[in-house]
């Protein structure tokens, strides 16, 4: 899958955060997961780039990933959270 389809995919999870069950919760951790594997992909060509226009660019794509996958992280923890207070009683209020 490409970085473009996980980040639309990433977005879709986290906008639909009201109706979040424990399905949703292990979706949003798949695509945190592929996009860690994404990264960590990225880290080792970069390690192998040569041009210096070329390392930007990676160096650019880890950047955008690593802030996608943060804010990914802090509403799975969230949600998480959420899921384990809640265990499925509806919507709580925090």
């Amino acid at each position: 899958m490409t970085t473009a389809k996980l980040f639309q995919k990433l977005s879709m999870l986290l906008e639909d955060t009201e109706s979040a069950d424990a399905k949703h919760i292990k979706k949003l951790r798949k695509v945190l997961q592929k996009l860690k594997k994404k990264q960590k992909a990225l880290h080792e060509t970069l390690e192998t780039a040569e041009g210096e226009q070329e390392r930007r660019k990676i160096k650019q794509d880890i950047e955008v990933l690593k802030l996608q996958r943060k804010k990914g992280v802090r509403v799975y923890k969230a949600l998480k959270a959420g899921d384990v207070e809640g265990e499925g009683e509806g919507q709580g209020s925090a």
